[in-house]
């Protein structure tokens, strides 16, 4: 069985934790560097630890095989896209709350090796957005939409990157509709797609969508219970993106190949 090779960036996050405790679940797959700013002690059997410094430093350290993921906060992305523009290796990206300019760097390390950028690497997102697109155009314009989204207190990015690709296929691409934090009794826009963000508790993750007509509402809710769904996809893409050609890939691809 060939065997991909792992190199997980902010591997010690929440993320990083469950990407690490479902690496049991894919024996084809093999972690070779955990890199993180701290170390946790939990180092998985032959696996490297580095820091973000030391990579910069020396990014030949990330195996030439290996598929990189990233899990890490935007600050640590911008880190990591340096070293990985120095030495390009497949890369997964999963975070969130990146600005145009680190979106605009991992499209353009497409060019030179296998990418695959993801908010939400979870199949239930993927069948939700399917559905949101489904909407026909004449459907759109009888609704008032709004996004709901809550996120435990310590996730930093609002609105989720989840909700902003929600939001998006719901006004069919158009980012104009998009409107984040809207005041609820202000008067809305023709065709203002609404966001509302709530970061409280311990919630792993839940978005909704509402359409609301007169007299009915119709609503899509996706709730995540177990941060294992979205490790379970990041490890699916990576096995996808192993021996990949050049180029920006998208997760639908990945459950595509399944």
């Amino acid at each position: 069985m060939s065997r991909t090779t792992i190199a997980l960036y902010g591997a010690t996050g929440r993320m990083g934790r469950a990407i690490r405790a479902a690496l049991a679940e894919f024996p084809d797959l093999s972690l070779e560097l955990c890199a993180a700013p701290s170390r946790d002690g939990a180092s998985p059997p032959g696996c490297a630890w580095a820091t973000p410094d030391e990579l910069l430093r020396d990014p030949s350290r990330i195996p030439e095989a290996a598929v990189v993921i990233d899990v890490s906060l935007a600050a640590g992305t911008a880190r990591l896209l340096e070293a990985l523009e120095k030495a390009p290796r497949a890369f997964v990206s999963a975070t969130t709350g990146l600005g145009e300019g680190e979106e605009g760097r991992i499209r353009a390390l497409g060019s030179r090796t296998a990418v695959l950028r993801a908010r939400n690497l979870s199949v239930g997102n993927a069948i939700a957005l399917a559905m949101l697109e489904a909407v026909p155009d004449a459907a759109r314009g009888m609704a008032e939409e709004d996004v709901v989204e809550h996120h435990h207190s310590q996730k930093r990015d609002a609105p989720s990157g989840t909700a902003l690709a929600w939001a998006a296929a719901m006004g069919a691409g158009r980012s104009d509709l998009v409107r984040p934090g809207a005041p609820a009794t202000e008067p809305r826009k023709p065709g203002e797609i609404r966001i509302h963000s709530i970061r409280s508790g311990s919630v792993t993750g839940t978005h909704r969508a509402i359409y609301a007509l007169p007299g009915e509402t119709l609503e899509v809710v996706h709730t995540v219970s177990d941060r294992a769904v979205f490790a379970r996809g990041a490890l699916l893409a990576a096995r996808f993106l192993d021996g990949k050609p050049p180029g920006v890939y998208t997760f639908d691809q990945v459950l595509a190949s399944t």
